[in-house]
């Protein structure tokens, strides 16, 4: 063999017993920890190399004796591959068990033997995932009050270890915004423990507790959801296109994206720079102004020196209206302060972190009298500052925040507030007692001078944009439904949302399966009370929602205008919310008899005798006024000209009110808790949920009315 020939040779055996590199990956919902849901085919996807095998095994072994699922799928030209394991209905899969979850990759081979025989290699790269559960999988989806975390909750007493449930399991899907349908998010299933529980998102903490409590398997909870967001960017962009109302605002929002992938670098690169200069000149003259009128900053407040002992006492982190009658109403600046003793060994340290959870709006934050970090603006995000490690010499970190408010609630609202070491090895709680003082009051805000550029279909407000990023890395997973509690930003346009929320239903559907159960949370009471009784606003968007309950099958319906706060669009009692949305849950999709699926919901309204008769479904256990006796209020009645006015309330019968006004003698018209705040509204049934508000056209006839 001459020399090339021989080192051909060599360099094929060399090749021959490297490792095949494989491409084998699979999305973040499958991890260590996951649920799969019961009853229903488990769907595993990902990516390997074009044209190998991909086997998946899903096993279990505990005193049962050992039980195997098995599939296999080909890799397309693109790498995508799909294994559908199909359970026996006869022998369904155990929830009291573990398994494991095994995905192996094979190349195609012309060997022999074994699998070769059949022109596979054996397995060129394998994925296992361990501590796998089967139980009911959940969604947990909208805006901030689904969100909002049980620390941020008044939550029902226990502790946190008494919370705790390795039954119980969670992925929270970070905030992330797209123009197509991505195939993964960065995120992990996580155990309900003692110590990560307080982030979780509380309705769906306490939802999904009580059906694992009352059906005896393991819950999983996708927490998908963003404050703020309305229900457009939730909704397949596609869906929207295709209709009617939304297609001329879809095609002009794909034109705009269109207009922008056409940009060339250089043109996007002096956009920018342009923008952000322009922004921090805005929020440098902003924090100019605000501290030429702040005490605290004239007077020096951040210096470790400053005597605080007259400062009142705030427990953090809390939202400052609530938690002192003296800030109640108050616009500006609060300044906190608190010290603390630092180990030894952090004297210099340059890895050191001061978290100070989220601030609403702005904050500037001294450590040792320096200023270490400023935010504008940024409501609700989380802080992270770095500490120079100079100012760790002394031992001691005298921490100070001016935090700024100039509208709405303010505070600092955590959920965690803490001073750690960048690796979060060791951490010192800052929670609990801050002195504080009220400083500059003020309703200045800031806004950049020129929008910062970027892709318009890339905005958390974009038609599709978080279902691309935030609900299609976990199609087509297996789940059971979603509950969902949106509609506070939408609320201006409620003759919209009365064909946005059954088209986010259908859309999701066509995504998981027509099967997908679907929990609405009606929007709690907000706003001060008014006296009008047709003030309409947020109970016309209630209404929509309503709408959509009745109109599409197999949805329910939270009524929560009890457990809303005046002064507070995020009220703290989620455990309520999370509890009716698991009764409806309970009786509705798991054919509980004994569970209650909603308060009382008004049927039909017709003329009876004096007034008008109106008959409530849902009624178990009878109708009553919340504070007890059979005179409800919150109804209203009106008359041909429309005017409603505040009416007389009896329970005459099971499931029927009899309503009557001094003055309207000719009714047309009758209405419950159409306001904001419906304070006066109290009917429920015997379990006592609460009754959905209504306006409904009287009949002369008993049929179903039109609205």
């Amino acid at each position: 063999m001459n020399r090339p020939a021989r080192l051909l040779a060599i360099l094929a055996v060399i090749l021959l017993a490297r490792p095949v590199q494989s491409e084998l990956r699979l999305p973040s919902v499958f991890t260590d920890g996951m649920v799969l849901q019961r009853e229903r085919p488990v769907h595993v996807w990902g990516r390997a190399d074009a044209g190998s095998q991909v086997r998946v095994v899903l096993e279990s072994a505990d005193a049962k004796g050992p039980r195997t699922l098995s599939g296999r799928g080909l890799a397309g030209d693109t790498g995508r591959w799909m294994v559908r394991l199909e359970p026996d209905p006869a022998r369904p899969l155990d929830t009291d068990a573990t398994w494991t979850l095994g995905i192996s990759e094979h190349h195609r081979t012309g060997g022999a033997g074994g699998d070769e025989a059949r022109g596979w290699s054996p397995a060129v790269d394998r994925i296992s995932i361990s501590d796998v559960l089967v139980g009911e999988v959940w969604i947990c989806g909208g805006q901030s009050n689904m969100e909002w975390s049980i620390d941020a909750s008044d939550g029902d007493g226990r502790s946190r270890d008494r919370m705790a449930n390795p039954r119980l399991r969670l992925i929270d899907v970070p905030h992330r915004v797209a123009t197509s349908p991505r195939e993964d998010v960065e995120a992990r299933w996580e155990s309900c423990t003692e110590g990560n529980l307080g982030d979780w998102t509380a309705v769906g903490y306490f939802f999904g507790e009580r059906l694992n409590r009352e059906l005896g398997v393991p819950v999983g909870l996708i927490s998908s959801n963003w404050g703020g967001t309305r229900i457009e960017p939730w909704i397949d962009r596609e869906d929207l296109a295709a209709h009617p109302r939304f297609a001329e605002r879809s095609a002009a929002l794909q034109d705009r994206i269109d207009r922008w992938n056409r940009l060339d670098r250089e043109e996007l690169r002096r956009l920018r720079t342009e923008a952000e200069t322009a922004l921090a000149d805005a929020r440098r003259e902003y924090w100019e102004a605000i501290n030429a009128g702040d005490p605290g900053h004239r007077r020096g407040w951040m210096a470790p020196a400053t005597d605080d002992s007259e400062w009142e006492v705030m427990q953090l982190p809390a939202e400052w209206e609530r938690a002192s009658e003296a800030l109640a109403d108050f616009d500006g600046t609060v300044w906190f302060r608190r010290t603390v003793e630092l180990p030894g060994h952090w004297r210099g340290r340059g890895d050191v972190v001061l978290d100070l959870g989220g601030v609403d709006d702005s904050d500037q934050t001294y450590l040792n009298g320096r200023l270490i970090g400023t935010s504008t603006d940024l409501v609700g995000t989380n802080r992270r500052y770095p500490v120079p490690p100079e100012l760790l010499e002394g031992g001691r970190a005298q921490i100070t925040v001016c935090a700024l408010d100039p509208h709405g609630a303010g505070g600092m609202i955590g959920p965690r507030i803490a001073l750690r070491t960048l690796d979060g090895e060791e951490a010192l709680d800052l929670r609990g007692p801050w002195r504080w003082r009220r400083g500059y009051a003020t309703n200045r805000t800031v806004r950049p001078r020129v929008d910062a550029p970027s892709n318009p279909g890339a905005q958390p407000t974009a038609y599709g944009a978080l279902n691309d990023a935030m609900i299609s890395p976990f199609v087509p997973y297996s789940i059971r439904g979603a509950i969902w509690y949106q509609g506070e930003s939408n609320a201006g346009q409620p003759e919209e949302y009365r064909e946005l929320l059954p088209l986010l239903i259908e859309s999701w559907r066509g995504d998981f399966g027509e099967e997908m159960a679907f929990g609405i949370v009606q929007l709690a009471a907000f706003k001060a009370p008014s006296p009008d009784p047709d003030q309409g606003g947020w109970a016309t968007l209630r209404d929509a929602q309503r709408h959509a309950h009745e109109t599409v099958p197999g949805t329910g319906l939270v009524v929560t205008t009890d457990v809303g706060d005046a002064r507070d669009i995020h009220p703290r009692n989620k455990k309520a919310v999370g509890d009716r949305l698991a009764g409806w849950a309970l009786h509705d999709v798991y054919g509980i008899p004994e569970a209650v699926p909603s308060g009382p919901i008004a049927v039909a309204a017709r003329l009876q005798g004096p007034g008008v008769l109106v008959e409530f479904s849902h009624a178990r256990g009878g109708l009553m006024a919340a504070g007890g006796g059979r005179h409800p209020g919150g109804f209203a009645l009106a008359g041909p000209d429309g005017r409603f006015r505040w009416a007389e309330a009896t329970i005459e019968e099971p499931g029927k009110v009899r309503v009557v006004a001094n003055g309207i003698t000719e009714p047309v018209l009758v209405s419950y808790g159409w306001q904001d705040n419906p304070v006066r509204a109290d009917l429920v049934n015997g379990r006592m949920l609460p009754a959905c508000p209504f306006k409904l056209r009287v009949q002369s006839q008993g049929r179903r009315p039109s609205e």
